[in-house]
C-alpha cells in the first residue's frame, strides 16, 4: 500500500451525514472514500425535516438551494388536541428572520438529501463512493487508520487513510470497534410511520408539520414531497403513531390495525389509502466519546433520539460539517496537535447532543404523551402560553431549530 493510498479520509456510511461530510472534505481538496453497506440508498420513511440552522450550514457547501427546490417550505407547525382537533399552539419560524437566512424548515425525505449531496460530490475527482461494502474491521494506529470491508461475493478490501469517520448509524461498527460506550435507554413503545396521499391540509387546514397531543394516544402528521416530487402539490403525508403493545410486527403493520389507529386519531380520513408503513424501535443514546485517536463519530453513530422535532439528521449534519472543517485544518497543517483539535470536536458536539438534541426530543415526546390528566393539561397550557408570548415563542424556536446549539458549539474552545 503506497503512501498516496493512505493520504485520504475514509467515511463509513453513505447516509445524509456521511455524504455531506464527504462532500465538504472533497470541497476542501481532501481525497475521501465513502463506504456504504447498502446496494442503494434506502427510501424507508425516516428523517424528512431540514431546520433553519441546517439550511444555513448547508449554504457553505452549496446544497441549500437544491434542497429548497426539491422540498416543501414549512414555516409553521401546530400542536392540537387529538380528541377535539383544536389547535392550542402554533409556532412560526418566520419569527427567526433576524436569526437565520432561512426562517422556515424544509420537508424533504433524507434519501433525496443524500442524492443531492452525492451529485455534488461526484464532481470531484478525489471523491470515491463504493456501495455494498460492509465494514468488518477497524484499525486505529498511531499514524494511520484502516478499515476492512467485505462485498457480497465474499471478497475483502483494505482501506487505509489518515482518519476514519464513522457515520454508520446507531449500530455503528466503527463505534463498537473502538469500545466506545453508548449509554442511554430504549423507549418502551415502538413507532410506526404510515404514508398516504390523504390531503390533511385540505381536510382540516393542517400545516406541513403537526402534533396531536393526548394522554391516551398521541400522534403526528407531516407533509413531504413524496415520490412525485414538489411539482405534485398534494404531496404525501406521513402519520406517526406510538405502539404501546407487544403484539408482533405482522399484526401492527396489518391494514386493520393501522386503520383502527387512523380512525382513532383522524376519524374524517375514512378514504385514506395506506401506501407504506414501517415499524421501528426508538432509542435515546449518546456515545461516551465522539473520537478516539484517528477515529471520529458523527450522526447516529454518536447519538440517536426519538424523531419528534426532527433533531437527529440535523444535529448529525452539524456534527459532520464541524468535523470536516477540523480535518481540513489538520490536513493543511494549520494545527500542530491534531488530537487537541479533535478533542475540541468532542467538546463542541457531544455535550450539546445531550443538552439540545436529547433534551428537546424527550421534552417533545413528554409534552404529547403526558399520562396524568392534570399534568397533561398543565403541559398543554404551558405550550399555549409559550406560543402566545413573542419572547417565549422565539426562544422556543431558537432551540427547536437548533440555532442555539450550533452557536453554542461554535463558542466552545
Amino acid at each position: 500500500m503506497s503512501a498516496q493510498d493512505q493520504n485520504r479520509i475514509i467515511v463509513v456510511g453513505g447516509g445524509p451525514v456521511g455524504m455531506i461530510t464527504a462532500l465538504r472534505l472533497a470541497q476542501l481538496d481532501i481525497p475521501v472514500v465513502v463506504l456504504d453497506a447498502q446496494a442503494e440508498t434506502p427510501t424507508a420513511h425516516r428523517a424528512a425535516t431540514t431546520h433553519s440552522s441546517t439550511l444555513d450550514l448547508l449554504d457553505t457547501v452549496g446544497l441549500t438551494d437544491e434542497i429548497i427546490k426539491q422540498g416543501l417550505m414549512a414555516r409553521y407547525f401546530q400542536y392540537r388536541y387529538r380528541t377535539t382537533n383544536e389547535v392550542f399552539a402554533e409556532f412560526d419560524f418566520g419569527r427567526l428572520t433576524d436569526e437565520s437566512n432561512h426562517p422556515y424548515a424544509v420537508q424533504l425525505e433524507q434519501h433525496k438529501t443524500v442524492a443531492i449531496a452525492l451529485a455534488a460530490a461526484e464532481k470531484f475527482p478525489h471523491f470515491e463512493f463504493h456501495r455494498e461494502h460492509t465494514v468488518t474491521d477497524v484499525t486505529n494506529a498511531a499514524d494511520y487508520a484502516e478499515v476492512v470491508s467485505e462485498t457480497p461475493d465474499g471478497s475483502k478490501h483494505t482501506w487505509r487513510g489518515r482518519y476514519v469517520v464513522g457515520c454508520d448509524g446507531g449500530r455503528s461498527t466503527v463505534r463498537k470497534s473502538q469500545g466506545i460506550g453508548f449509554p442511554g435507554f430504549t423507549w418502551e413503545e415502538r413507532f410506526i410511520i404510515v404514508a398516504s396521499y390523504f390531503d390533511y391540509e385540505a381536510a382540516d387546514d393542517y400545516r406541513y408539520r403537526n402534533y396531536l397531543a393526548d394522554p391516551e394516544r398521541w400522534c403526528s402528521v407531516f407533509k413531504i414531497p413524496g415520490p412525485a416530487g414538489p411539482e405534485n402539490k398534494n404531496g404525501m403525508w406521513r402519520n406517526l403513531f406510538p405502539i404501546t403493545t407487544d403484539e408482533p410486527e405482522e399484526v401492527i403493520t396489518s391494514e386493520a390495525y393501522i386503520r383502527a389507529m387512523i380512525d382513532d386519531c383522524f376519524p374524517y380520513a375514512k378514504d385514506l389509502e395506506i401506501v407504506h408503513s414501517n415499524l421501528y424501535s426508538v432509542h435515546q443514546r449518546v456515545a461516551d466519546s465522539f473520537r478516539k485517536n484517528r477515529i471520529m463519530l458523527a450522526g447516529d453513530a454518536g447519538h440517536i433520539n426519538n424523531p419528534l422535532g426532527g433533531m437527529g439528521m440535523n444535529s448529525g449534519i452539524a456534527d459532520g460539517l464541524n468535523l470536516a472543517e477540523k480535518i481540513g485544518q489538520a490536513w493543511r497543517g494549520e494545527i500542530a496537535d491534531d488530537q487537541a483539535l479533535f478533542d475540541q470536536y468532542d467538546r463542541q458536539r457531544r455535550p450539546l447532543a445531550q443538552k439540545y438534541v436529547q433534551a428537546q426530543s424527550i421534552q417533545n415526546k413528554e409534552t404529547l404523551q403526558a399520562k396524568d390528566p392534570e399534568k397533561a393539561t398543565a403541559r398543554f397550557e404551558e405550550m399555549r402560553k409559550t406560543a402566545e408570548d413573542p419572547k417565549r415563542h422565539k426562544a422556543f424556536l431558537m432551540n427547536a431549530s437548533l440555532i442555539n446549539m450550533v452557536r453554542e458549539a461554535a463558542a466552545i474552545e
